[in-house]
């Protein structure tokens, strides 16, 4: 853990003693641990305030609150509420079907530990016409740790949240949630936070860390941040998913996630690594040992010599430039230690091109996010635990000269639903595929993503082109495309092909 995160996490510890010693409302009446904490919400006053005692062993409840009032533990390390039934039901559920305020503060919420690997476990599901306060708790080890839906509204202050499996937050709908001086931090597979819908946040000094993902905002979402981290997320540390979705705010900052930036994610949101010179020429290492410091640093339009060696780096490409290596014999990059991600090339961005390289995650993640326009010529994407490229939503792309070899190595694309191919297309992607070599990926080597290629839904508009001498072959390494043939219009789509070659429109 790095020192600046560590003192983060203590700033956090002293805002939440300082806020749990200020003046409180007294308890309406207390529950104690052999007591039931429905039965006094069911009996108690509007605006009550409810308390729990501390203990050394949790409530096990399940709570259903529909009425304005406040619940109040002892302190987070000394009371616990944790989850009774293994199921689909919340630990606390906040149903305004007019509107209420409740406030929640603290205490702990959590699942008995190995339960947050089961689907459906939110800790907090605040829905309807609900105004919420969360103060000073821990939410922990749970499926999704949070859930704001419907119209509800959600502040959080000095909550931390973590260990949860899938999200820590999920907003969606017309939710309005705002959090300041929080801990996003270590959900296992997915988002940190992920704002859909038509939802509405902010962030104020907070830090979003260790998470697969760290901030997803989709769908027509409206985020705002300020002096606020992301640090240490696996995949992208911010995703803008589409082009309608916005978020604001003065340069963040963000340390060794696979990407800073994914998607739609304006690059001003991001504090550069090193400020931006006139020079048109720049080595690494030599000028800069940092191959992102480089990118920041050189002018638009510039290149950049890579000399031979191993580079572990997390690239987030925000304007044009030219990576060049010695050859992917002799210059690779591969992803940081336990990040899914080499780089990722944002939508706007044009004039970015790779030459003369290796790329890999080691069995981890993809190689590059694919967003801008750009090109790859003369570098071997190899070994990535899911896909090799991943290119969407506006890209215009070129592969020249290139292989995409052997992708797709990580467990889970044995899964029926996932699928990992040598280059996966989505939305309104154009791939130009020239001269290259595609080969040995686990599903297809080209898919985009439709129904008659396995996906769950079509959402590929795109178009792929071929030019000069490409040879696709030895994919479908699992043969789950079996009996699929190759669809679409396209030279691959032969009974003498073998199948799970090519799968497009």
């Amino acid at each position: 853990m790095s020192k600046w995160f560590c003192v983060a996490i203590l700033s956090a510890l002293v805002a939440l003693t300082q806020a749990s010693e200020q003046e409180q409302p007294t308890c309406t009446l207390t529950v104690q641990p052999e007591q039931s904490i429905q039965a006094a919400i069911d009996s108690a006053p509007e605006g009550a305030v409810i308390c729990m005692s501390a203990n050394n062993f949790p409530y096990t409840e399940h709570l259903t609150i529909t009425k304005s009032l406040t619940l109040r533990g002892a302190g987070r390390d000394k009371t616990f509420l944790t989850g009774k039934e293994i199921g689909d039901k919340p630990i606390i559920h906040i149903k305004g079907d007019k509107p209420i305020e409740v406030v929640l503060e603290d205490f702990t919420e959590s699942w008995m530990p190995g339960s947050e690997f089961l689907p459906e476990l939110s800790g907090v599901y605040v829905q309807g016409q609900a105004k919420v306060a969360i103060r000073n708790m821990e939410i922990r080890r749970n499926s999704h740790g949070i859930v704001v839906t419907d119209m509800a509204q959600l502040q959080l202050d000095n909550v931390d949240i973590h260990w949860n499996t899938w999200r820590g937050l999920l907003v969606l709908n017309s939710a309005e949630v705002t959090i300041r001086n929080s801990l996003i931090r270590e959900t296992g597979y997915a988002d940190g936070i992920f704002v859909g819908h038509s939802a509405r946040m902010t962030l104020v000094a907070t830090t979003v860390s260790d998470n697969g993902r760290g901030l997803t905002v989709a769908g027509s979402a409206r985020v705002t941040i300020s002096e606020s981290r992301f640090v240490n997320n696996s995949w992208c540390g911010l995703t803008v998913a589409t082009a309608e979705a916005q978020v604001l705010g003065p340069p963040q900052e963000f340390q060794s996630n696979g990407a800073d930036l994914c998607g739609f994610a304006p690059a001003s949101l991001r504090k550069p690594l090193a400020p931006q010179t006139e020079k048109t020429e720049l080595t690494v290492p030599g000028d800069y040992a940092n191959l992102q410091e480089a990118i920041d640093a050189i002018a638009p339009g510039g290149m950049i010599t890579i000399a031979p060696g191993i580079y572990e780096v997390g690239l987030t490409l925000w304007k044009p430039v030219t990576l060049r290596g010695a050859g992917p014999e002799q210059t690779l990059l591969k992803a940081l230690t336990g990040r899914g991600l080499v780089g990722s090339m944002i939508a706007g961005i044009s004039g970015i091109q790779l030459e003369n390289l290796a790329i890999t995650t080691e069995g981890r993640g993809s190689a590059l996010l694919i967003a801008g326009q750009g090109q790859l010529s003369n570098v071997k994407i190899f070994d990535n635990g899911f896909d090799g490229l991943a290119i969407f939503g506006p890209a215009v792309f070129e592969v020249q000269s290139s292989s995409i070899i052997g992708n797709g190595t990580f467990p889970e694309c044995s899964m029926g639903w996932v699928i990992c191919n040598g280059i996966a297309l989505s939305g309104q992607a154009q791939l130009k595929l020239t001269d290259s070599v595609i080969r040995e990926n686990w599903d297809w080597g080209i898919a985009a993503a439709l129904t008659q290629c396995g996906f769950p839904s079509d959402a590929f508009t795109g178009t792929v082109t071929f030019e000069g001498t490409n040879i696709i072959e030895g994919n479908n390494r699992w043969g789950n495309q079996k009996g699929m043939g190759n669809p679409g219009s396209h030279p691959w789509n032969s009974p003498a092909v073998p199948d799970g070659q090519v799968c497009l429109p």
